[in-house]
């Protein structure tokens, strides 16, 4: 049995197994359930639709942005189509595969552009997703926590906690090559990258990044309108970054089980029901990852790749680390 058959069935389980204690634990209720969904307001919920589309296109800026800081010009409409192309992508296929589509789309437009500086841009993209990502579930867990319930000082304090820590980073992964990783390339690679997110033209980037993630807090806090929640802003952008830290544990199918798990957790600081908190993962599940996945699609299928020849390019990728390590 192939290795990737093995992980998927292991995910498989693991939903299924957390899923399964999840209603038995918390005495789910189908009836409260279908009572909730039933109560849907269909006008908040359609509301919430283009949100993600306007986060999706604002990322795809953003890497556009950060492909011409390389010194290539990339086109807004081809970063658009691989952007939207790989996140439909990255939702059905193992390994982050949807991300090397956007190496290989850029590498085939341009020619010049070398497959590790490729490569850069979209881990240097994700980074700038995940400072923003670790910042407000840092921040969550402080204030879920009741370590600090201020806003105006819990923000900035995690803020800065987080900046430094990648300030810290940097320093750790120089002192490292200096001292016993001097031919890693991969460490070399990780400094580089750093190096975009501390440097002083990376201002629009981090702008552009926080103009996305306000539109994704607001589409969530849209969505909590849809089933008759009031949900501040703040609230809302803790709650789904602290659900997307959770969901960067490899261990279930599209983060199913693990999510629910969250939800019910976290909502239960509001007094919502498990059948509440469900019903908001599916909703939540619909808008942001099935239907941007449709509107993926379609951009995908305008331009199909066979998945081979990603494959093949992402090997290509990975040996030029390997092999200058050695």
């Amino acid at each position: 049995m192939k290795k990737g058959t093995i992980s998927t069935i292991f995910k498989v389980v693991v939903s299924l197994a957390i899923l399964s204690f999840l209603f038995r634990e918390t005495s789910f209720d189908e009836k409260t359930f279908y009572q909730t969904i039933s109560k849907l307001n269909l006008t908040y919920f359609i509301l919430s639709l283009p949100f993600v589309l306007i986060l999706l296109a604002l990322k795809s800026y953003r890497w556009k942005l950060i492909i011409d800081n390389t010194g290539v010009t990339y086109p807004f409409k081809r970063a658009l189509q691989a952007y939207f192309s790989a996140f439909s992508l990255g939702i059905v296929t193992p390994g982050r595969l949807g991300e090397l589509l956007k190496v290989y789309n850029l590498r085939q437009d341009i020619a010049s552009v070398q497959s590790t500086k490729a490569f850069q841009t979209v881990v240097v993209d994700r980074l700038f997703d995940m400072v923003f990502l670790v910042w407000f579930g840092f921040a969550a867990a402080l204030f879920y926590g009741s370590i600090f319930t201020v806003l105006y000082v819990l923000l900035p304090a995690s803020l800065v906690v987080i900046v430094i820590s990648i300030f810290f980073s940097r320093a750790l992964l120089q002192f490292l090559k200096r001292k016993w990783l001097q031919k890693s390339t991969i460490i070399l690679f990780l400094i580089q990258c750093l190096d975009v997110l501390l440097s002083k033209k990376s201002w629009p980037f981090w702008l552009i990044s926080a103009i996305a993630y306000a539109f994704f807090f607001l589409g969530i806090k849209v969505l909590f309108l849809s089933l008759g929640i009031s949900m501040g802003f703040f609230e809302s952008g803790f709650i789904i970054s602290l659900i997307g830290l959770v969901l960067l544990l490899p261990i279930s199918v599209a983060g199913f089980g693990t999510r629910e798990a969250g939800l019910v957790y976290l909502l239960s600081f509001y007094g919502l029901s498990p059948e509440t908190a469900i019903s908001f993962s599916l909703l939540q599940f619909t808008v942001f990852f099935l239907w941007g996945g449709i509107v993926g699609l379609i951009f995908w299928l305008s331009s199909p790749i066979p998945l081979s020849s990603i494959r093949k390019d992402s090997e290509k990728i990975f040996s030029i680390f390997t092999k200058r390590q050695k």
